[in-house]
Parts: structure tokens; sequence; C-alpha cells
């Protein structure tokens, strides 16, 4: 089992997790905000006491520092908390693998093709390999990204992609969503890659409890390719959970979505490259 503790209601963050990457990455958007507080702040300056104008504007860019300083720091510590679990349970780390990205030619990993995969941890947990790490894409003009937890899967899956609705703008899927419809759940699931009848398949009334106990994630699929899409910056406990959550989503799968993959699988081995049949 886990060396470190697994809470059953990890922490949530208040902040969507596209805002709270780029609070962490100290983006663009950060002086943005800087700015847009620091012009009212000089002109309320400027009518009451424009001595100290000059004042208020050190302090505010002093608050900068310190926000920036912070967000380092903290991530600083949950990185050297996850180092710590890795050491405990016998896993590898490795700061940079771009090979990883290759595993998954599907989206959204295959969006923008200089999307970089770092702080990649493997290993084996409940009896499957897994690697799990940080991916860093840009979508339009904006770096994003998330973690990913990619879990050895002993039979083909269909293709599908769902992600509940706070993931979606940070993983950026290139496909317009669907709405699901979950019994039972709290969150606002969409599917943008697949079919909806099996994303709600996927989504049992099982599968939903455990997903309740943890943070929301998402995954994306094909093939023998499973792929958690999880918020980043998680403390380890609730790396932790989300990966024993994961394991069992996979557990839990219906054996008509293995049928689905299969079939699939099938059917596009099938399939003849488009180089065989030239239009004439």
């Amino acid at each position: 089992m886990t060396a470190a503790p697994v809470s059953r209601h990890p922490r949530r963050s208040r902040l969507r997790p596209d805002w709270v990457w780029q609070f962490r990455q100290g983006s663009a958007v950060v002086f943005v905000l800087w700015f847009v507080i620091a012009v009212p702040l000089a002109i309320a300056g400027l009518l009451l006491e424009p001595r100290w104008v000059g004042w208020m504007m050190m302090g505010w860019f002093v608050v900068l520092v310190v926000f920036t300083l912070g967000m380092r720091w903290s991530e600083l510590r949950l990185r050297r908390a996850w180092e710590d679990v890795v050491e405990q349970m016998g896993w590898h780390f490795s700061a940079v693998e771009p090979a990883v990205r290759d595993r998954w030619p599907f989206p959204p990993f295959d969006a923008d093709p200089n999307a970089e995969v770092v702080d990649v941890t493997s290993g084996r947990h409940r009896g499957r390999e897994f690697w799990t790490g940080r991916f860093r894409h840009q979508v339009r003009r904006r770096r994003l990204g998330f973690d990913f937890l990619d879990l050895e899967v002993e039979r083909p899956l269909p293709p599908l992609q769902v992600l509940p609705a706070p993931l979606a703008p940070v993983a950026a899927a290139s496909l317009l969503p669907i709405k699901l419809e979950i019994d039972g759940s709290t969150e606002s699931y969409l599917v943008f890659n697949g079919r909806e009848d099996l994303a709600v398949e996927v989504l049992h009334p099982r599968a939903v409890d455990v997903l309740a106990q943890v943070p929301p994630f998402g995954f994306s699929c094909e093939g023998r390719r499973f792929v958690a899409i999880l918020p980043a910056y998680r403390d380890a406990s609730t790396a932790l959970a989300h990966l024993d959550a994961a394991c069992d989503l996979l557990d839990l799968m219906p054996e008509h979505v293995w049928q689905a993959g299969e079939q699939w699988l099938a059917t596009s081995v099938a399939q003849p490259p488009e180089s065989a049949n030239p239009p004439e």
C-alpha cells in the first residue's frame, strides 16, 4: 500500500485549474491583474494624498513579488513531498522524458506538436504499471498544463475523452463537447471524443461514487492507452488518492466497454491504409 496517508476527501482547489496554472507559472495574467488593481490604486492615491502614491505603488509591487515567491516556494514543497513518496515506494522519477509523449496520438495530447512532458514518475501500483507527470502545451497564445496518469490496461478501450467541466479549459480539447447526464453525480462531465453512450456506461453509479471521493478528473483513452487528466499542483496525498481512484475506475470498467474497445480495434486494424486505395 501507499507510504503516505491518503485522505478520503482530499482538499479541492477553489480556483479553476487553468487559473491555478496561470498563477503558479507567473504568466502574463498575473501582471495584468496587478496593473488592473494598480491603476485605480494610483488614481485613488492622487486624489487623496499625492505624496503617498509612490509608496503605495512600491507596496503593491512588493505584494506581487511576495505572491510570486510564495507560489514558487509552494511548488517546491509539493515537488519535494512527492519525491519523498517516490523514494518510499521505490518508483522512478525523471525530470524530462520526451518519449512518453509519443504514447498518446489522440486528444488532447496531439494538438500541440511542441508540447512537453516533464517530472515523470514511473512505477507499479496495485499490479499496474503507470507513468505520471506534467503535460505542458500551448493553446492559441496561452501556455497551459495539467497532470497526467497513464495506467496499464490489459484490453483495448474505445476512443473516449471525458472531462469534468472545470478541467476542460486547461486540457483544451479540440472538439466541441457534449454535456453528459450522469445519475448521482454532482459534477458536470463533458465528452469531447467518442460515443456518448459509452461515456455514460463508464460513469456508472459505482464509478461515480469513487470519483466523488477525490477532486474531479477526466480521462482520454484509445486502444491500450488510458490516461487520466488531472489538475496540476496537487499535494502528495491528493496525487495518491487520484492514483487509487483511477485504478478503481479501470477495475469497475463495464465489460461492454471493453468489448466495444476490442470491436473498435478490430475494425481499425481491418481497414486498409488510404495509400492502398488511391482515388481514380
